[in-house]
């Protein structure tokens, strides 16, 4: 929208005078936002690469004690106890806000994890390490998940509010400066074209009271 299209009067530069205000103080709340966002963003970034590298390890744990297992028992025995287990695992999700940002909220119900499917004395003991350390990574992977949920979350917000700033920097407040200009410019010439007319009439009708004389 052009400035030029705004009607020039002293009614509407006092509107649009208050109206930049009220748009250049909705832009600082947004900048703050954006660092509270970043601040925000920083502090779950670093949870999430330790939580990371945490998985990672208790994985390889896993792994390493999967395959001890296998060594002794075999595939098929493997195979046998795992398909005799359920497939699926119980999680509850849930909303918390941040700074106005809707945050997942996810935790495994560790009660649907199944109970060991095997005697310790029966199977290799790799086995049962396996389970615990497979236990154990289950719970930090579901806190990885909502971890990683928060991050998008937060950063889909901070590029929100970032188009808001960038749309307020290059459309909203130049049309607002721009159009305070416009209305200041044109009332200031009609002020002055006033002046140069009463000036102009206060000579003529001096000269008339004078040739009246």
């Amino acid at each position: 929208m052009s400035s030029n299209k705004v009607l020039p009067t002293k009614l509407n530069l006092i509107r649009f005078k208050n109206e930049l205000k009220l748009v250049s103080t909705i832009k600082r709340l947004l900048e703050s936002k954006r660092e509270v966002l970043l601040i925000y963003l920083r502090t779950y970034a670093a949870e999430y690469e330790k939580l990371y590298n945490e998985v990672n390890e208790a994985l390889k744990k896993t792994y390493n004690s999967y395959m001890q297992a296998v060594v002794d028992e075999g595939i098929t025995t493997i195979e046998k106890i795992a398909d005799s287990q359920s497939h699926s695992l119980s999680v509850s999700s849930s909303l918390k806000v941040i700074f106005g940002v809707k945050i997942p909220v996810i935790q495994l119900n560790e009660g649907s994890i199944p109970e060991k499917p095997f005697s310790e004395v029966e199977t290799s003991p790799y086995l049962s390490e396996a389970y615990d350390e497979m236990r154990e990574a289950l719970v930090k992977v579901v806190q990885l998940v909502e971890l990683e949920s928060t991050i998008r979350s937060l950063a889909a917000e901070l590029r929100r509010t970032q188009r808001l700033i960038n749309a307020i920097d290059t459309s909203i407040l130049p049309f607002y400066r721009g159009s305070v200009k416009y209305i200041k410019s044109v009332l200031d010439d009609k002020a002055r074209e006033e002046f140069v007319r009463l000036k102009i009439t206060r000579r003529i009708l001096e000269r008339r009271r004078q040739s009246g004389e």
